[in-house]
C-alpha cells in the first residue's frame, strides 16, 4: 500500500484538536473512594496509591490489548491468504506507576494523574517486529487506514536515524476504549521495526547498561569509544538489512 502523505495531512488536520483533549481521570477512579490527584502524596500511601492508579492502568492495558489485537488481525489476514506474513512478533509493555512518576519528575511536570494521562503517551507501548523495511511501512499504512484510530504523531527514525544509529518507526495513536461506562481515547505508542533493528536496539541497551556499571577507567585504558562502535554496528546491520531486502525482492518477483 502506498503511503498517502496528503491523506495523512488531512486526517491530522481533522484531528488537530485531539492533542488538547483531556482524559477525565476523576471519572475513572473507583466510585465511592476519596479522589486524590496528587501522585506524590498518593505514592506516600501505598494502599491508596494502588487503589487509585489501578483503574487507570487497567484502561491503558485495555487500549494496549485492543491495539495488539488489531495487529494480530493483520497478521492473521496474511496467514489466511497464504501470503508472506509482514509481522514476525508483537511485544507489549505497560509502564509501572513508579515509572510514570519518574517520567513526570524528569519532565518537570506536576505530579498528578491528570498530568500523566494527558502528557505521557507511552504508558501503553507496543513493539511490532517485521522481517523487512517495506513491512514496517505496510503496517504503518494499515494502522493509518483504520478510521477509528486517531494519529497523533509519527516519527520515522528509519529514514532519519538517531545520532547513535537507532532505527525504528514510532507512532502515537489514540484508540477508543469503553471503560467505566465512558468512552476514552487512550494513547498508545507503537514502535515498528525490523528484526535486524530490534537486534541492534536490544544489544545496544544491554551494552549501554553494562558500560554504566563497569569501571569507565578500564574502558578508557582500552581506548574503546562505545558510542562510535555502536554507530558502526548499526550501520553494518542496516547495510546487511538492505542486501536482504534486495534478495527478498528478487525472490518475490
Amino acid at each position: 500500500m502506498v503511503f498517502d502523505t496528503l491523506n495523512l495531512y488531512h486526517r491530522s488536520m481533522e484531528k488537530e484538536n485531539l492533542m488538547e483533549e483531556t482524559m477525565s481521570v476523576n471519572e475513572i477512579v473507583s466510585v465511592g473512594y476519596a479522589y486524590e490527584n496528587n501522585m506524590a502524596r498518593i505514592a506516600a500511601m501505598e494502599d491508596e496509591f494502588s487503589h487509585t492508579i489501578d483503574p487507570i492502568l487497567r484502561m491503558y492495558n485495555a487500549a494496549m490489548n485492543l491495539t495488539a489485537a488489531r495487529l494480530n488481525i493483520i497478521k492473521d489476514e496474511f496467514e489466511f491468504r497464504g501470503q508472506r506474513v509482514p509481522i514476525h512478533h508483537i511485544d507489549t509493555r505497560l509502564k509501572s506507576s513508579k515509572s510514570i512518576l519518574g517520567k513526570l519528575e524528569k519532565k518537570g511536570m506536576t505530579l498528578s494523574l491528570t498530568e500523566a494521562c494527558n502528557n505521557i503517551y507511552d504508558i501503553a507501548g507496543i513493539r511490532c517486529v517485521c522481517p523487512y523495511i517495506k513491512d514496517v511501512y505496510l503496517i504503518r499504512d494499515r494502522i493509518i487506514s483504520q478510521d477509528d484510530v486517531h494519529i497523533i504523531e509519527i516519527k520515522d527514525y528509519i529514514a532519519s536515524p538517531k545520532p547513535n544509529g537507532y532505527r525504528s518507526l514510532h507512532m502515537i495513536i489514540r484508540v477508543p476504549v469503553y471503560f467505566m461506562n465512558k468512552k476514552q481515547l487512550v494513547p498508545v505508542e507503537i514502535q515498528i521495526r525490523t528484526m535486524a533493528m530490534d537486534l541492534w536496539a536490544s544489544l545496544e541497551h544491554d551494552i549501554k547498561y553494562k558500560s554504566i556499571s563497569t569501571n569507565m577507567d578500564s574502558l578508557d585504558a582500552m581506548e574503546i569509544d562505545i558510542e562510535d562502535e555502536l554507530l558502526q554496528a548499526a550501520e553494518l546491520i542496516y547495510s546487511a538489512q538492505q542486501k536482504l531486502e534486495i534478495l527478498n525482492s528478487i525472490i518475490e518477483k
